[in-house]
């Protein structure tokens, strides 16, 4: 009993738990949580940011060269400002390309502190706050309440993403004596500074709005879910790894002692991910970071699986215009101050911006405009559709479903309308967003599993044949029930084995054979089962 008490002491010490605050932010649907006194971010320009940044560990060295680049003024006028931008966003070398923004940051025709944070965007993560924050403190006139959010989301981000990375290590032998002392004492106060500062960050964060909030959410759910890795690579005693029950014993403990530690991290990342979908964010190494994350640590609830759904290609974008070839680089929380003037139903400007994304303003006008031309409503609908597949949210597909109800295409594109169609009527019947597929565990409602409309166009002759039989087999497999039976995975193996005779491109068609053996692998197995 000594020993099995002591063992979950120590799981709690590694967890962090005992000195673990309330988080910051929950996703809806979460379990409320309890109410915390709230810190107030500036409510007006002139002050640094705020919080335990002496908690937090110094910016990298490489930082330096940002926090004290200069550079002339550019010559910047009405006609050239956005072509400057782009060019200077464009440039592959770091140092060159802060220098050009650095040149930038005097232009008036740019909105207020644009320039700036795009030197923070574009600077590596843990240095955000050392090029914000003096910033902040003497901000030039006439910023805009939003960037100015984001600009601190940016600083509280940077610190986040530098805490719980360097934990104290115990070097052999790991006697019983010697682990325990180490837990309680270097361990312990390094994992009770470390919950703190992101506590700090978290709850600074939490009152910014828009893209300031999801940047800080995401930073802050990745440090508390780094906790995790930390504390399961942390020293066994030796007496216990050699008794195989009595080290079962102690890594139970450990993982349910530090599932609040996991659930903090989830909840904070999936408001940092609703946010970046608000944003209209498709394209960002952010979301991308929290994705792979949160399927890592929640492996039944892949956040990122429909992915792997096929749809026609997009045409390669080419920008003609400047304007055009800023959208191109500029990330889609910014680009609605930048674009807001500018028509976004022109179809190549529209193509553009897709690359990053679709700005909340752009998606209203476009939503609302009832004589969109042809392809550009086949772009908003592409666009709807990578919402959706992003943040699995049903709202986004069936809006996709709607703009596409109002089509007329032909040929080549009603293959691709008919395909898209069919993806959303399946999917605009799943989890309202991804807080809801993660909270409510791995199994998706039966709508999800209705693949007859692509069932009924993989029995077409067109191109589009493949792609539907490989997406009705991967939805299938997506959405599959518990206790799914050998015949269910001989079903989805048929699927795929009729879309790799039925795709043309090499790498898709390998993908398919390659699933439909593991599908009838699985079909084989469960078959033999008592």
């Amino acid at each position: 009993m000594r020993t099995t008490s002591l063992l979950v002491l120590w799981a709690a010490v590694v967890s962090g738990c005992a000195a673990s605050p309330p988080p910051a932010a929950a996703p809806s649907g979460a379990p409320p949580r309890a109410a915390r006194a709230e810190p107030h971010a500036p409510e007006t320009p002139g002050m640094a940011l705020p919080g335990d940044a002496d908690k937090v560990p110094a910016a990298p060295a490489e930082c330096q060269a940002f926090a004290t680049r200069s550079a002339p003024a550019a010559a910047c006028d009405e006609k050239n400002a956005l072509r400057l931008l782009a060019a200077a966003l464009a440039k592959a070398d770091a140092a060159e390309r802060d220098t050009a923004l650095t040149a930038l940051e005097p232009c008036t025709q740019l909105p207020a502190g644009l320039a700036r944070a795009m030197r923070a965007e574009l600077a590596p993560v843990a240095c955000g706050d050392v090029l914000v924050e003096s910033f902040l403190v003497k901000p030039p006139p006439g910023i805009e309440p939003e960037l100015r959010d984001a600009l601190m989301g940016l600083g509280f981000a940077a610190r986040a993403s530098r805490l719980v990375r360097e934990p104290p290590q115990l070097a052999p032998p790991h006697g019983k004596a010697r682990v325990a002392q180490f837990m309680a004492g270097p361990l312990k106060h390094w994992i009770e500074g470390q919950a703190k500062a992101i506590h700090s960050v978290s709850l600074h964060g939490s009152n910014l709005e828009g893209y300031g909030k999801a940047v800080v959410a995401v930073e802050a759910g990745l440090a508390d879910l780094r906790f995790v890795e930390v504390a399961r690579a942390a020293p066994i005693p030796e007496e216990i790894a050699k008794d195989r029950e009595l080290k079962d014993a102690y890594l139970g403990a450990l993982e349910q002692a530090l599932e609040p530690r996991k659930l903090r991290g989830r909840d904070a990342a999936l408001v940092g991910l609703k946010k970046l979908a608000e944003a209209g964010v498709i394209h960002d190494p952010r979301v991308v970071r929290a994705r792979k994350l949160l399927s890592e640590a929640y492996a039944g609830r892949r956040i990122d699986a429909l992915d792997s759904l096929l749809i026609p290609e997009l045409p390669a974008v080419g920008p003609k215009t400047d304007l055009e070839r800023l959208a191109t680089l500029l990330p889609t929380p910014y680009a609605d101050r930048v674009f807001a003037a500018h028509e976004p139903s022109d179809p190549g400007l529209l193509r553009a911006l897709l690359e990053r994304g679709l700005p909340k303003s752009a998606r209203q006008k476009l939503e609302a405009d009832k004589a969109l031309p042809a392809e550009s409503r086949r772009l908003l609908s592409r666009a709807l559709f990578a919402l959706g597949q992003r943040y699995w949210r049903a709202t986004d597909f069936a809006a996709a479903a709607a703009v596409l109800a109002t089509a007329r295409p032909a040929g080549g594109l009603k293959d691709e309308s008919d395909l898209i169609t069919a993806l959303t009527k399946a999917l605009e019947s799943g989890p309202k967003d991804a807080a809801e597929m993660m909270l409510r565990g791995p199994h998706l409602p039966k709508g999800v599993g209705d693949v007859s409309r692509l069932d009924e166009l993989g029995k077409g002759k067109g191109p589009g044949a493949g792609l539907a039989l490989f997406d009705a087999a991967r939805l299938l497999e997506i959405a599959r029930p518990a206790g799914a039976d050998a015949a269910y995975f001989s079903a989805i193996a048929q699927r795929y084995t009729q879309a790799a005779a039925a795709l043309t491109d090499a790498a898709k068609k390998a993908d398919a054979a390659d699933r439909a053996k593991a599908a009838r692998d699985t079909a084989a197995a469960l078959s033999r089962e008592p």
